[in-house]
């Protein structure tokens, strides 16, 4: 009777372990739905004032972290399939909020709305193009009123498409957008697993890490940034030339996948760097590199050329121009040289030049051992993450979805803890950072010290009840 008692409690113990991982992946997803619909909410104006809707913010936000953070510990009991639901339940009440973390979507509604009345967005910038009392240039930030659009000739084309469907209508403007940033964030999940298996990691990691990433939700789903375009074609495009030239190799597959990356880089140029990558890894993967090089090149100078008849070339001078005026306190080198410019005012223009030309300076020789190692095996997928890292290190400008260009790569090569832990630290952190509407400073560090407390209350009675440590058994 002993024996069997004990048999059965065994049993009833061992599936209790089975069952724990399966409850807390649950608890995780279901938390970070609530936090996203509360953040949505909150972010609507139903709360009374900017300070409690900082702190509503916040606390939601901080939620959403710990549930991918505790997401994280059961990537073994997770199939892609699982991976794939709950980001979609993370996303879909962020589709329905207003555009959070910047205002960039209306710069983009006024280029498309420039295009569409046939004047050029290139030469233009909202309020010269447009009635200044419009609502649409009223919603502009006073950074870009007088900047012509930054962007490429594919992205300017969908601009004037929405431009012509929706006119002044905001809302309709900014499904349209958000259309075209879900559009890129599918592409995203259709790539991270094949380029993680082509890393030697697993595909529940690359998608945890980057598809279901607080960051990706932030800039991409609730940011509407066209950047969730570019890297949705950039990463389907690098996952259809590496299945190219590891048969044959496949010419058909070598020229979509050179489209499609050309594509990323007539929304944002900077996609360009990941096919220089993949050619030089074409020196050494491929039988016959000169064709298939060739055959790439060829691709994104005919796409480039057939998109830019249609929109003009304005875009290839535009980024020179257009992102240079306001500086980035995100740029390291550019915030060496505001830093120098705190204590000597009379030289910030002098060191903030200073610092960018020598950053590019040092990024340099990087960028092209980076290249070379490209060339002789170094895994592409890798190799190109760093590309982007050093890019970002040495840019003059730096916005927060920006680290998502290396970010995505990274996250797909991600394989051991040991690449994995900073990424996922960084990225924890970088998620806090940034609030998600713009408010004065007094309300903004009153609602994030409130937001802590808050969060750390709820942490401590969850301990002090223990059931934060049944979430944390496995």
């Amino acid at each position: 009777m002993l024996l069997e008692l004990g048999y059965e409690t065994t049993a009833v113990h061992d599936t209790t372990r089975r069952e724990a991982p399966v409850r807390r992946w649950l608890v995780m997803a279901a938390t970070g739905c609530a936090a996203t619909t509360v953040l949505t909410l909150a972010t609507s104006g139903l709360l009374p004032g900017p300070t409690l809707t900082t702190a509503v913010s916040v606390v939601a936000m901080g939620l959403l972290v710990l549930a991918w953070l505790g997401l994280g510990r059961d990537l073994q009991h997770l199939t892609t399939r699982r991976l794939y639901a709950i980001t979609a339940a993370w996303s879909v009440p962020l589709l329905a909020a207003r555009p959070l973390f910047s205002n960039d979507v209306w710069s983009y509604v006024a280029q498309g709305l420039t295009a569409a009345r046939g004047l050029d967005p290139y030469r233009l910038g909202p309020a010269q193009a447009l009635d200044p009392s419009s609502e649409v240039v009223g919603h502009v930030s006073h950074y870009w009123l007088d900047t012509p659009a930054p962007y490429g000739p594919a992205w300017m084309l969908l601009s004037r498409l929405a431009g012509l469907v929706a006119g002044e209508n905001l809302v309709l403007s900014v499904v349209l957008y958000r259309l075209l940033v879900v559009a890129g964030v599918v592409l995203i999940a259709w790539s991270l697993p094949f380029l993680a298996r082509r890393s030697g990691t697993a595909a529940g990691t690359a998608l945890w890490l980057g598809l279901a990433n607080p960051l990706v939700l932030w800039h991409l789903v609730a940011g509407v940034h066209n950047d969730a375009l570019m890297l949705g074609l950039m990463l389907a495009g690098m996952r259809l030339v590496l299945t190219g030239l590891e048969t044959r190799p496949a010419h058909g597959r070598l020229a979509a996948g050179a489209g499609m990356i050309t594509l990323a880089a007539s929304v944002k140029i900077v996609a360009a760097a990941a096919l220089l990558g993949l050619c030089l890894v074409a020196v050494r993967r491929c039988a016959r590199p000169v064709p298939a090089i060739a055959l790439m090149v060829s691709v994104f100078a005919a796409v480039t050329v057939i998109l830019s008849a249609l929109t003009g070339f304005g875009w290839v001078t535009a980024p020179f121009t257009a992102t240079t005026s306001v500086y980035s306190w995100m740029s390291p080198t550019t915030l060496t040289g505001l830093l120098v410019g705190f204590f000597h005012s009379g030289l910030t223009a002098s060191a903030v030049s200073a610092a960018n030309l020598l950053g590019l300076i040092i990024a340099t020789p990087v960028v092209i051992r980076l290249l070379l190692g490209l060339r002789d095996g170094m895994d592409p997928v890798r190799g190109i993450g760093l590309l982007f890292v050093v890019t970002l290190l040495a840019s003059p400008v730096v916005q927060p979805w920006y680290l998502l260009w290396a970010l995505l790569p990274l996250a797909a090569s991600a394989a051991g803890d040991r690449a994995a832990r900073p990424l996922v630290i960084f990225s924890a952190v970088t998620a806090m950072v940034l609030p998600p509407f713009v408010t004065g400073g007094v309300s903004l560090g009153i609602g994030y010290a409130a937001a802590v407390l808050a969060l750390g209350a709820g942490l401590w009675m969850l301990r002090r009840t223990g059931r934060l440590l049944v979430l944390q058994t496995a």
